[in-house]
């Protein structure tokens, strides 16, 4: 995995999402359908790898999208970057067994804690955009970890792709 051929992905969870995430609503559907458009877009300008920072709401859309490419195009590797090796077990039943789903189907799973201390996310989030030269995201402008996450990514010079102004 190298940089240049590398995107990552950032945007919030699910309550700060269109219609609370809400995966039967119209707004989420064009959001995956966004989704998986701007994987592909890179795919075919030359990325193969995919980051997800495997959090609820739009890491998991994105990660789901590349999974499906995956089927469809060759040399198109994911990989799940967990702030700590428990993260998928601190939200409900129904969303650690699609977390866990997922990390069965990546190329690549990297944990890069134990257990959940301050400030893990945003050392996730500077892992993944300091070994990225893309970031896909929705970010509406808003202060949060996705605000620092774009931002980071801004300062660090990566390609931007903000589906915000697509949905």
């Amino acid at each position: 995995m190298n940089t240049e051929s590398t995107c990552c992905f950032t945007g919030p969870r699910s309550p700060r999402l269109p219609m609370n995430g809400n995966e039967y609503s119209a707004e989420i559907a064009a959001l995956k359908t966004e989704i998986r458009r701007a994987v592909f877009e890179a795919y075919y300008d030359g990325f193969r790898f995919f980051m997800s920072g495997m959090a609820e709401g739009f890491d998991v859309f994105a990660a789901e999208a590349v999974l499906e490419l995956k089927k469809e195009y060759e040399g198109i590797f994911l990989v799940a970057v967990l702030p700590y090796s428990d993260a998928p077990k601190r939200h409900s039943a129904a969303t650690c067994r699609r977390m866990e789903n997922i990390m069965q189907n990546a190329d690549f799973v990297y944990s890069l804690g134990e257990a959940h201390i301050p400030g893990c996310e945003l050392r996730r989030n500077k892992y993944m955009v300091e070994n990225s030269s893309r970031i896909i995201g929705y970010y509406n402008g808003l202060s949060s970890g996705t605000a620092h996450c774009w931002n980071y990514a801004l300062e660090k010079g990566l390609e931007t792709v903000n589906l915000y102004e697509s949905v």
